[in-house]
């Protein structure tokens, strides 16, 4: 009898395993879906497009950091970019320099759109998002074809 569970176990728990890492890889497949966002920073200063290729992006003079700033007046970890379902949000992550969208300082999370001014320490960048500048485009190029027509 004995024998009997120790050969069933030798099959059992590995098809056991194998269903468990199977549903377990769906489930983060699942999570998440799709590409990261296309969106970036772009330096005032030089005009650099800084990708910001994650769903959540950290910001700062640390190596670390997803978008590192190489500037003395930014914190070496400075603020968060994310990607939400309402859209890119902005936060700061008590930084001693501030973080500033369109001139106000960002106390609680922010959210985020395409052309806004943000300013880490004393550097100024412009979000982009792809997304909302082909959305940006169209409305321009519908609002156009509406000028034509009426001529």
């Amino acid at each position: 009898m004995e024998s009997f569970f120790l050969s069933l176990n030798r099959f059992a728990l590995p098809i056991l395993a194998v269903m468990i890492a199977g549903v377990s890889l769906g489930w983060l497949m699942r999570q998440k879906g799709g590409p990261p966002p296309k969106a970036w920073l772009l330096n005032t200063l030089n005009h650099d497009r800084l990708p910001l290729s994650r769903w959540e992006n950290s910001v700062g003079r640390h190596p670390r950091c997803d978008v590192v700033l190489g500037y003395g007046a930014v914190s070496r970890f400075h603020a968060v970019i994310a990607r939400r379902k309402t859209g890119w949000v902005l936060a700061d992550t008590g930084s001693q320099g501030g973080t500033f969208r369109n001139k106000t300082r960002v106390e609680r999370k922010t959210g985020l759109e395409h052309g806004d001014s943000l300013i880490f320490g004393s550097m100024e960048f412009i979000f982009c998002d792809e997304e909302s500048e082909r959305l940006q485009l169209r409305r321009q190029e519908e609002m156009f074809r509406r000028q034509r027509e009426e001529l």
